[in-house]
């Protein structure tokens, strides 16, 4: 299936009624525009437009500041009426302001300015309600990280949000109300929100920002609640009535269609449902060819295992096929939510998303930094799932393991040893209480058996509720002995 998509041109406007008495600018930075950088940490910030009827420009004067400090000084020739230069800045923890004068007759006229401007990198977060919740305790806000246009979720991109242009980003929600806004969890998952990109993409920009010290703009597209398909591109839709649409247009008036270095994807608890379930990876194809042609220059794909909570009765088989996912494509990469502080059977605490935004970090910073990583970054993975005794099952993971006994909730212990789950077959697995004790030991956990009854394929985790309750899991967890990140889920693995 082939899609088309037809991106607003993003050029050709009036900056303001004052410059446009003198100049008309097909192309010029704008207030708090970030742009991209290429290989060698440097950006072409171009000026091209014509000078108006009234007037007999023949140079104008470009004054560069950088931190505020005059940087250079430089006249610019204009013939027949027109200008096009470009100037070279720098990537960095620097704003750059530019101005344009009329320095006729040696009376300065101030003809334009655009302030604020940045070199750095820019990502896209999407997906349902878990990409782009807010928090009254989101607070954090800095010069150098920026987004673009109006997050709308479902809304209608009106004429007014086409106005909404740079700006600094913003991970609160002013207009949030509820009894879990008040407490401090997620909100804003259908409320408009101006240069929003929710807690844990500003915690990931800020921790950027301080590591790799080079801006970051972030544009969120994320719509609560939503299924794979309407993340879609629809090309029989008006581009600003489809998420994906509304998306696109935010990144192609924001000049980054080609430069976006990663897309976030935390989305998957809408398709827990059999219909949906069981053409996600066909509709995941579909997704990731078309971001990869409307993204020219996308490198990375980071994809969030779902953690057990709203959603229904598939939740094990989308946990699986988002694995496997990762492992079809190279450029995608898997991160768990298991063991996430705070979470409240569907989304996460502030504390929580900010965990999510840490977890992430060091594989954006290896993937796309070059950073050399002295130790593990990546969630546990089971590699196989072997008998290794008569009544023994041992997983092998790729990394050391630690495992949690048990956790209590409203005062039952839910054990360890109950969330392995077997099948005779290939079918989805049902056999529970078959496990007499776990233990974990370096890569290994070596599963005792009640019986000697032999078994296909092992699962850990039930659906979404212990086995016999209406209670959200919530642990225990497997964990990396070292790092501490909760395991990828796995569902019926066969056991050779």
């Amino acid at each position: 299936m082939k899609f088309k998509i037809t991106l607003p041109i993003f050029f050709l406007f009036i900056i303001s009624f004052s410059y446009a008495q003198d100049l008309n600018f097909e192309k010029s930075p704008e207030d708090y525009q970030l742009y991209p950088r290429d290989k060698n940490n440097k950006a072409s910030v171009i000026f091209s437009g014509i000078t108006t009827e009234k007037n007999e420009l023949n140079e104008l004067e470009l004054k560069v500041y950088k931190n505020e400090a005059l940087y250079e000084s430089k006249f610019i020739k204009i013939e027949n009426k027109k200008f096009e230069f470009s100037y070279i800045i720098n990537a960095g923890l620097f704003e750059y302001r530019f101005e344009l004068y009329d320095d006729k007759k040696n009376e300065k006229k101030l003809l334009f300015s655009a302030d604020n401007i940045v070199c750095g990198d820019a990502y896209i977060i999407t997906g349902q309600s878990n990409s782009h919740a807010s928090s009254n305790k989101s607070i954090y806000s800095s010069p150098f990280v920026r987004s673009f246009g109006v997050k709308t979720g479902y809304e209608k991109y009106s004429d007014e949000d086409k106005k909404i242009r740079w700006g600094l980003a913003t991970g609160n929600c002013k207009n949030c109300k509820g009894e879990a806004w008040e407490k401090g969890y997620d909100g804003g998952w259908f409320i408009k929100i101006s240069h929003g990109v929710g807690v844990w993409g500003m915690e990931l920009a800020k921790l950027l920002v301080e590591k790799h010290q080079i801006p970051v703009s972030i544009i969120n597209g994320g719509s609560g609640s939503s299924t794979i398909e309407e993340n879609m591109l629809y090309p029989e839709k008006i581009s600003l009535e489809t998420s994906f649409g509304r998306l696109a247009y935010r990144v192609d008036q924001a000049g980054l269609k080609n430069s976006i270095k990663a897309i976030f994807y935390h989305q998957g608890e809408s398709d827990t449902y059999k219909e949906r379930a069981l053409s996600y990876v066909d509709n995941f194809d579909i997704l990731n060819k078309d971001w990869k042609r409307v993204y020219k220059g996308l490198e990375k794909i980071y994809l969030f295992q779902i953690h057990p909570g709203c959603g229904d009765a598939f939740q094990s088989e989308i946990r699986e096929i988002q694995t496997q996912i990762s492992k079809k494509y190279d450029h995608v990469k898997i991160m768990s939510t298991t063991a996430v502080t705070g979470h409240d059977g569907c989304h996460f605490s502030f504390e929580g998303y900010k965990e999510l935004a840490n977890r992430i970090l060091p594989l954006v910073s290896r993937d796309l930094f070059e950073e050399k990583q002295a130790s593990i970054i990546t969630p546990p993975q089971l590699l196989k799932a072997y008998y290794s005794g008569k009544k023994e099952i041992t997983l092998n993971f790729d990394q050391p393991v630690q495992i949690e006994k048990f956790y209590e909730l409203n005062g039952t212990k839910h054990l360890m040893k109950d969330q392995f789950f077997f099948s005779l077959n290939k079918n989805r697995p049902y056999i529970s209480g078959a496990v007499n004790s776990v233990e974990s030991k370096d890569e290994q956990i070596i599963i005792k058996l009640k019986s000697d009854q032999k078994y296909f394929a092992v699962t850990w985790l039930p659906n979404k509720e212990y086995i016999g309750t209406k209670d959200i899991y919530n642990g225990p967890w497997i964990k990396g002995l070292n790092n501490k990140i909760g395991a990828l889920s796995f569902d019926n693995r066969k056991i050779y």
